[in-house]
């Protein structure tokens, strides 16, 4: 799946609803020629471009059908990339993407290593009652992907994630009016002419709902002592990119991020 330019941002946030994906190659309207890489990240940052030309990431690495897969994972590793898109002649034709490292390579994997070993802090916590737009814009300026919801009686009680964020996203119609005068040069007396300049843009906006009403709830947990093997297996099986680290006294210890697992490789 890939989107085009020249394109507008409204085809691309419908496709981010539709097919719950991080990210998106971009080619050449007409052509497979890979031009950039758009992400749910660029989309929320850049609430109000509405060119995706203008939103997606122009530095984009690509490798071909013949580059080893170590070099893939390297990739992934030290850019933080999620997606790597696959070319031949600069042509698009495929992607590997950190879902298909995890569901059918880490799925099999045999590492000595504990979730415990390379899970990542909790992160972001915060109170149910706050509102979408708060939890968006606190997202973005941290660069968080989840955050967790803790309610009155300081219990954790549910996740969000960026593709909930999406999920929940709509497209605002803004209008400014701008007033433009007129009058001739030099002469006080004259009539001035006033003209009213009139911009409507969309942006991506996030409704002011409490954070308790759109969360995944329960949150999906795994043991500290799990292997990679069974993590992987378990964000398979409920197609998460996450899950809640506890010990066995049911107390959360961190987070394992699909990226994470990466780290035993």
């Amino acid at each position: 799946v890939y989107v085009e330019v020249p394109g507008n941002r409204n085809e691309i946030f419908k496709k981010f609803i539709e097919k719950k994906v991080s990210g998106f190659p971009v080619v050449k309207k007409g052509t497979k020629q890979i031009i950039g890489i758009v992400t749910r990240e660029n989309l929320l940052k850049k609430g109000d471009e509405e060119q995706i030309a203008l939103i997606m990431n122009k530095n984009v690495i690509t490798i071909t059908p013949d580059t080893p897969l170590s070099e893939c994972i390297k990739i992934m590793r030290e850019k933080g990339y999620r997606r790597i898109p696959v070319v031949i002649d600069k042509e698009l034709i495929g992607i590997v993407t950190i879902g298909d490292i995890v569901h059918k390579l880490l799925i099999k994997s045999t590492s000595n290593l504990k979730v415990k070993d390379i899970m990542s802090p909790v992160g972001l916590i915060c109170w149910d009652n706050t509102p979408l737009n708060i939890i968006g814009r606190i997202m973005m300026i941290t660069g968080s992907h989840v955050v967790l919801s803790i309610n009155r009686n300081e219990q954790i009680n549910g996740i969000l994630s960026l593709t909930d964020l999406m999920k929940y996203s709509e497209i605002k119609i803004e209008e400014k009016k701008t007033i433009l005068k007129a009058g001739s040069e030099g002469q006080e007396w004259d009539w001035e002419t006033t003209s009213f300049l009139l911009i409507t843009k969309g942006k991506i906006t996030l409704p002011e709902i409490p954070l308790h009403q759109v969360m995944s709830t329960p949150c999906i947990t795994i043991l500290e002592n799990a292997s990679i093997s069974e993590c992987a297996m378990k964000m398979k099986k409920y197609d998460v990119d996450q899950l809640i680290v506890i010990n066995a006294k049911n107390e959360i210890q961190g987070i394992i991020f699909d990226m994470d697992l990466l780290k035993s490789l």
